[in-house]
């Protein structure tokens, strides 16, 4: 059975420690990231916030924030 802490309503977000574990760990795994990694993984948070946007038209999940291939750099 859950434990009665973790349970969120619906759009509420992760629990506030899994949400400090994910940030711990990006952070953390950033140092490592190449300067276009990271420019890659900003770019594709920033298009998760612009979808949130109220207005936005409803789109297919798969082509709507996540892309198969990073963004090149030339």
């Amino acid at each position: 059975m859950p434990d009665p802490t973790e349970l969120r309503r619906p759009g509420s977000g992760l629990h506030p420690s899994h949400f400090a574990a994910l940030r711990t760990e990006i952070l953390r795994t950033s140092a490592r990231l190449s300067d276009e990694q990271l420019l890659d993984l900003a770019d594709a948070l920033h298009r998760l916030i612009r979808l949130r946007r109220p207005g936005r038209p409803v789109r297919s999940p798969a082509e709507a924030w996540v892309e198969d291939k990073p963004r090149a750099f030339a």
